[in-house]
């Protein structure tokens, strides 16, 4: 089989402006488009919450109660497990296409997995349609949850959906049938996103994947289709299966030297597209950081174990021209955001002044009156 011929041959820099672009990295928006970016960028990585509310607050004219108030009073955006298996906030109004491109159609349970939970496929799919059917617009939390699905089943079954991880509630999650409410004091509680939203809608699983490739490539590409299995989730054929629903609308484009595919209206985009803002400061888990198998167009292999580290643990990081320069912490105490820079390499004193710029701005979604930035 030959390769497709290459449209379009581009370089790094270019790549880079047009992903800051599309992942509203060029410029903040402002808080009214608050919901719509969290859609644009496929939805924010929320294990741990402090870090989604700085994902948003980096892209949209926002403080971190405007993404709280957004998620459990306005409902526009909404808490459950997405891609990889992951707690995500994404954009209420997309959790129908996720879901659909989520369910049962595309992906297969695991014999393995099945055989670890200790129970059969058909116990599954009875559990998760309990599930959704013990659920409506009333929050329960995870006991009075199992107080009525586990309610005649094995403490098994029942010990697995106390479990921390998500267990049996991601495969409700993925198939539409459960999603975070507010928390209840310490304890997280769980609604029916059907009656908790508005406006569910019923997607077909052919539209949902091929609208999910679609969105992956407006903010990733280019890309190839295992790029987008990794960052979609372990489930076999997905990228194929993905790839084949939008194969008329790709092109094949090389970066130099590397071969990936982009939807074919942004060729135009791409290739004109210019860093507006050079320097980023981007919070835990940050989804610009999430996309590809490969990341070393994003850093130096030697930097690696910095950014990407054990168990999953992705570094707040400082972006320059689109690439990593570096990792920081931050602290905040008595109104006061400290932050600490440590960057791979010297850094010049025009990238440390817009560094502060930008601490300056996570100081205000943060609810702090200054900003203290060290720079190791």
């Amino acid at each position: 089989m030959t390769n497709p011929p290459v449209a379009a041959e581009l370089g790094w820099p270019q790549v880079h402006a047009f992903r800051l672009q599309r992942h509203h990295l060029s410029g903040r928006a402002p808080l009214r488009d608050l919901a719509r970016v969290v859609g644009d960028v496929g939805g924010v990585q929320a294990q741990v919450m402090s870090a989604a509310e700085l994902q948003i607050a980096v892209r949209a004219e926002c403080t971190v109660q405007d993404v709280r108030d957004a998620l459990w009073k306005k409902r526009s955006l909404v808490k459950t497990w997405l891609m990889r298996g992951t707690l995500h906030l994404t954009r209420a109004e997309d959790l129908p296409l996720f879901t659909a491109a989520m369910g049962r159609h595309w992906i297969h349970v695991r014999p393995s997995w099945l055989k670890f939970m200790g129970v059969t496929e058909p116990e599954l799919w009875k559990l998760v349609d309990d599930i959704g059917a013990s659920l409506d617009g009333t929050p329960l939390t995870r006991e009075e949850l199992i107080a009525v699905v586990g309610k005649n089943r094995s403490e098994h079954i029942r010990d697995i959906l106390r479990s921390g991880w998500g267990g049996m509630l991601k495969p409700a999650a993925r198939n539409g049938r459960l999603c975070f409410g507010p928390n209840r004091g310490q304890s997280v509680t769980f609604v029916n996103p059907r009656e908790w939203l508005k406006g569910w809608r019923n997607i077909e699983p052919e539209e949902g994947i091929a609208e999910m490739a679609r969105r992956y490539l407006r903010i990733y590409g280019p890309a190839t289709k295992s790029d987008f299995a990794r960052w979609w989730g372990p489930w076999p054929g997905v990228g194929n299966a993905a790839w084949k629903a939008i194969a008329g609308e790709l092109a094949t484009v090389s970066v130099e030297g590397a071969r990936g595919e982009l939807l074919e209206k942004d060729l135009a985009v791409v290739r004109r597209a210019k860093i507006a803002e050079p320097v980023q400061l981007l919070p835990l888990f940050d989804p610009y950081l999430m996309g590809h198998v490969k990341r070393e167009h994003l850093y130096d292999k030697a930097h690696a174990a910095l950014v990407s580290r054990t168990a999953g643990w992705i570094s707040a990081v400082v972006l320059v021209d689109g690439s990593v320069a570096g990792t920081w912490t931050h602290t905040l105490s008595n109104k006061t955001l400290r932050i600490a820079v440590a960057p791979f390499e010297r850094m010049p004193a025009r990238i440390t002044s817009q560094v502060k710029e930008r601490a300056h701005e996570l100081a205000r979604a943060l609810g702090a009156s200054r900003s203290e930035v060290a720079v190791a």
